[in-house]
């Protein structure tokens, strides 16, 4: 079997990580992987895709200056995709990433290639603007499968895109062994944040939460692991806060479990998010952890004050508040900790590469259950 994915880019982040987790697996298993990207050439994928696996970047990343060149560029992208696609002859088509998933259907049309896409986000709290967002309406249902990272997203499609959808949670891998290099606890008063520097991870928010409760929690230093476009906008804002001396950006990471494992608690702000992988490796590293309720799969993996701690999204205070409570309790953090690494168990790699092979023959045709297969509990 040929497996072609399309993405938007092989950068470090969430979806990334996963198409590369199922990318590595399938061509060690013996079938025929390429990956389409936007992407220019020259550019190396941010995580580890096996020799076998062949990346082709299409150089598709114009910028659009207004809606004439918008529309110019799309038709171009698709012409070129179909290309590449009509090429590639693959026995399924995976996308993944709204904007990719809508090219991907729209370029495939008539060429009789299933085609699966793959919603990572909640759209329900991340609007696509009103153009993409009507061409998701005409292209959604016009693919074979579509996978959702939540029952809860999956719910908010129409009844057309819920008949094609399935629910696979991303895959939570065991920590890795301690190796001798890792830093252990440096600090015994460290909180983590891990995600791209960009406004829906809601890190504002997080700067505003801890300068209130800089007073009541001495001694605790946050790390805000990531990069992006709001690194100056949020350095500028931790000087504005007076929270310099205790407030690190320290950029990328190649090991977040080097990270996670020196932490005494981690914290994700954000404002919409599909399944995260950050969160879902800090409770397998087994970290208490205080979360916003970001919708898609916020409340299937957190059981809130069980194996984790859930509160309103865009809410400093209250994100405060449940800050402090567990910096001031070690009980309470390792109560939290005690079931937080059954994540590895009910997200297990095994399960999620079962659904998806699910997923790839219902996609092709074969019948198998469809409409939302419960997130593993």
């Amino acid at each position: 079997m040929k497996i072609c994915f399309f993405i938007w880019g092989l950068r470090a982040a969430g979806a990334e990580r996963v198409l590369s987790f199922l990318a590595n697996d399938w061509s060690a298993g013996g079938r025929r992987v390429v990956v389409l990207t936007m992407e220019d050439e020259g550019k190396a994928p941010f995580y580890h895709l096996g020799r076998a696996i062949e990346v082709r970047p299409l150089n598709l990343l114009g910028e659009s200056h207004n809606l004439l060149s918008g529309l110019v560029n799309n038709l171009r992208r698709l012409r070129s995709i179909r290309k590449a696609i009509r090429e590639e002859q693959p026995d399924v088509l995976i996308a993944f990433i709204d904007k990719a998933n809508i090219l991907a259907v729209l370029a495939s049309r008539g060429l009789g290639i299933p085609v699966i896409i793959s919603e990572r986000t909640d759209p329900s709290r991340r609007s696509l603007g009103w153009r993409w967002g009507l061409l998701r309406d005409l292209a959604y249902p016009r693919a074979d499968t579509v996978v959702f990272q939540s029952q809860a997203v999956l719910e908010w499609f129409p009844a057309g895109v819920r008949r094609k959808g399935v629910v696979i949670p991303n895959p939570v891998p065991p920590p890795p062994p301690i190796q001798g290099g890792d830093p252990g606890n440096a600090s015994p008063h460290r909180l983590v944040a891990i995600g791209r520097l960009f406004p829906v991870k809601g890190f504002d928010l997080l700067l505003r939460a801890f300068a209130l409760i800089r007073e009541r929690a001495p001694g605790w230093t946050l790390e805000i692991w990531g990069e992006g476009p709001e690194r100056k906008a949020l350095e500028a804002q931790v000087l504005s806060l007076g929270l310099s001396g205790c407030i690190r950006l320290p950029g990328l990471t190649e090991d977040p479990y080097a990270v996670l494992r020196g932490a005494d608690l981690f914290v994700m702000s954000s404002r919409a998010e599909g399944f995260p992988n950050a969160l879902a490796e800090a409770m397998a590293c087994g970290l208490p952890v205080v979360c916003t309720d970001f919708g898609g799969a916020a409340r299937e993996i957190i059981l809130d004050g069980v194996n984790g701690r859930l509160v309103p999204p865009e809410d400093p205070s209250a994100l405060a508040e449940a800050l402090v409570d567990l910096m001031s309790d070690p009980a309470g953090r390792a109560r939290l900790s005690a079931r937080a690494a059954e994540v590895v168990q009910r997200f297990s790699g095994e399960r999620v590469l079962a659904l998806w092979e699910d997923a790839i023959q219902q996609a092709r045709g074969r019948k198998v259950a469809a409409g939302g297969i419960a997130c593993p509990m």
